[in-house]
C-alpha cells in the first residue's frame, strides 16, 4: 500500500508498510535503522490503521517532524518528508513494489488492440450484470485508497490472472498504486504495452508476450505470458492503465479484454472524482487553519502552494513592515467594567481591526492580550516577486484602524471609551511558520520586530508612530511629522521617530 524511503550511508533504501508497521530508531532490531547519536534506540513508529499510515514518536529526546513540523502523532499523506534526526524519510502513497518498464525482460512479440468506445464493447447479458454490480460497489467508495483496492480486486475477480497492477501518472512519473498480490523485490512489466495503452487510448490484448531472463531457449518457452493492458480514461486523456497478465499463452480473450476496459472507463471517472474530493479535504483543512492569521485571499494561495508542492517552505530573512498595535490604559479599562463586558469589547474591537489588516493584505501575527502584532509583506510564496508596497500598505492600515476605533467608541457607553497607540517599521526579519502541524503559527522575529513594538510603546494615544525606513518608504505619499531620536525601551542606540499626520 505504501512505503519509505530514506539513504542511509549514501544508499537510497525502500522499507514496505505493512500491517506488522515498523520501528524506527538507533537499536539493531528496529525494522529501519538509523545509526546516529541524536536518534534514540526506539525513536518513531509507523502503523496501519485500517488504510490510514500515522506516524507515531516513541517519547525520543530529539522529537519527529513531518515536514519540518514537530508532531507527537500524525496521519502520513503522500510526499510528506518525516524528520529523525539528521535523517529525512520520504513517505510515498503507492504500492511497496517498484515497477520496472523494461522491454528487454518483458518482450511482447504479438498482441491486439482497439481504440476503446464504450458502445462498441462486446459485452454479453452476464457480464453487463457484473459490470453493473461492479459499478454500484464503485461508485458508494469515496476514500481514495479503498477505491483503488477495491476497483483491482473487482477487476482480477472477474478476470481471474496471476498478477495485477494499477498505475497511476504523476506529472511525467507513472507511479504503481496498487500491486496484485503483494510482494517484495521489482517487477517488470512491457513498456511498449503501456505506452500502447497510455498514449494511444487502446485497450492491448497480447497472444505471447514473454520475460526474458537469460536467453536460453529453456527458459524463454517455460516464462511465455499473456497481458491485457486498458487505460484508465477520463474525457479523452489517459490517467493511468490498469495491466493483468498470467503465465502461458491465450489466456485472456477479447471478452475479459472488453470487460476491463469496460471497468476500468467507468473506475476512472470515480477515481478522479475521490483524488480530487481527498485534495480538497487536505486544502480545506490547511485553509481553515491559515485563515485564523491570514487574509482568505493569501491563505488560499497558500493552501494551493502546499496540495502542489506537499509541503510548506522554510523560514526566510526577507524585508517586512510589522505593526503593533495597543489600547491604552486597558487595565483601568477593565477595572470599570464587568469581565463579561470586557470580553464583549474586546472581541469586537479585535474583529473589527483584524478586518482591517486583512483589507490590507497583511498577516495576523498574534494577540498578545489587547495588542495586535501585523506582519506586510509576508508571507511570500517563492515563485512571487517581492512586495515593494508592504510599507504603505502597512501604514495605510493603521490609519484605517485609529479610524475604525473611533467608530467603535462613537457607538459605545462613555465608561468604554478608550484610545489605541499604533507602531509600524520597516527592516529584515526573520519569518516563517513554526510550532506544530495542530497548533501552526506563522510569525516574524528579529530587532525589525522589536523596534516596532517600542515605537508603539513610545506612540502618543490615537497616533501612529513610525520608524525612519518605513518613512523612506512612504513619505511620498503620507504628511510625516518628525519627532526626533527617541531612546526606547531596550535599545541602546535612539531611534529616529515619526509620526504619521495623514495622507498626502
Amino acid at each position: 500500500m505504501a512505503r519509505v524511503t530514506v539513504t542511509v550511508n549514501g544508499e537510497l533504501r525502500a522499507f514496505a508498510v505493512t500491517t506488522r508497521g515498523m520501528t524506527i530508531g538507533r537499536q539493531l532490531d528496529n525494522e529501519i535503522v538509523l545509526n546516529h547519536a541524536i536518534v534514540s534506540r526506539k525513536h518513531a513508529r509507523i502503523e496501519l490503521r485500517g488504510r490510514q499510515v500515522w506516524l507515531i514518536d516513541l517519547e525520543s529526546r530529539n522529537g519527529v517532524t513531518v515536514n519540518r513540523l514537530r508532531v507527537k502523532e500524525e496521519q502520513l499523506g503522500d510526499g510528506d518528508v518525516i524528520g529523525v534526526g539528521p535523517f529525512e524519510l520520504h513517505f510515498e502513497d503507492r504500492a511497496a513494489q517498484s515497477v520496472v518498464l523494461d522491454d528487454n525482460r518483458y518482450l511482447p512479440l504479438t498482441s491486439d488492440s482497439r481504440a476503446i468506445k464504450t458502445q462498441e464493447l462486446r459485452l454479453e447479458p452476464v457480464d453487463l450484470q457484473e459490470f453493473y454490480k461492479i459499478g454500484m460497489c464503485i461508485n458508494q467508495v469515496l476514500d481514495f485508497r479503498e477505491l483503488l483496492d477495491l476497483v483491482m480486486e473487482e477487476v482480477m475477480r472477474v478476470v481471474p490472472a496471476q498478477r495485477g497492477f494499477l498505475l497511476l501518472r504523476k506529472g511525467a512519473e507513472l507511479v504503481p498504486r496498487v500491486i496484485l498480490p503483494t510482494g517484495t523485490g521489482d517487477v517488470a512489466i512491457s513498456s511498449s504495452i503501456v505506452r500502447k495503452a497510455l498514449e494511444g487510448g487502446e485497450a492491448v490484448l497480447t497472444r505471447d508476450a514473454r520475460l526474458d531472463f537469460a536467453g536460453a531457449n529453456s527458459i524463454i518457452s517455460a516464462n511465455i505470458r499473456s497481458a491485457i493492458c486498458v487505460p484508465l480514461l477520463l474525457q479523452g486523456n489517459a490517467i493511468g492503465v490498469i495491466l493483468l497478465d498470467s503465465a502461458g499463452r491465450e489466456k485472456f480473450s477479447e471478452r475479459d479484454r472488453d470487460l476491463v476496459a469496460a471497468i476500468a472507463s467507468f473506475a476512472a471517472v470515480s477515481i478522479e472524482r475521490a483524488r480530487l474530493t481527498e485534495e480538497l479535504r487536505q486544502q480545506g483543512q490547511l485553509r481553515q487553519n491559515l485563515e485564523r492569521f491570514l487574509s482568505p485571499n493569501v491563505a488560499h494561495a497558500l493552501a494551493r502552494y502546499v496540495a502542489e508542492h506537499g509541503t510548506l517552505w522554510e523560514a526566510q530573512e526577507q524585508m517586512v513592515s510589522v505593526l503593533f498595535a495597543d489600547i491604552k490604559g486597558f487595565t483601568s479599562l477593565s477595572e470599570r467594567l464587568s469581565a463579561h463586558e470586557v470580553q464583549d469589547l474586546l472581541n469586537e474591537y479585535l474583529h473589527e481591526m483584524t478586518e482591517v489588516v486583512f483589507r490590507h493584505n497583511g498577516t495576523l501575527d498574534k494577540y498578545i492580550g489587547d495588542g495586535i502584532m501585523a506582519v506586510f509583506g509576508a508571507p511570500r510564496l517563492p515563485d512571487e516577486p517581492v512586495d515593494e508596497q508592504h510599507a504603505l500598505r502597512a501604514v495605510a492600515a493603521a490609519l484605517e484602524m485609529q479610524i475604525a476605533q473611533q467608530r467603535l467608541v462613537s457607538k459605545w457607553e462613555a465608561n468604554k471609551t478608550f484610545m489605541i497607540r499604533i507602531g509600524v517599521n520597516t527592516g529584515t526579519a526573520y519569518t516563517g511558520f513554526f510550532g506544530t502541524r495542530h497548533r501552526l503559527e506563522y510569525t516574524a522575529i528579529g530587532d525589525t520586530v522589536n523596534t516596532a513594538s517600542r515605537l508603539e510603546g513610545t506612540a502618543e494615544p490615537g497616533s501612529v508612530f513610525i520608524g525612519q525606513d518605513t518613512a523612506t518608504f512612504v513619505e511620498a505619499s503620507f504628511k510625516l511629522q518628525e519627532m526626533g531620536e527617541l531612546q526606547l525601551k531596550g535599545k541602546q542606540q535612539r531611534v529616529r521617530a515619526f509620526k504619521v499626520i495623514g495622507p498626502k
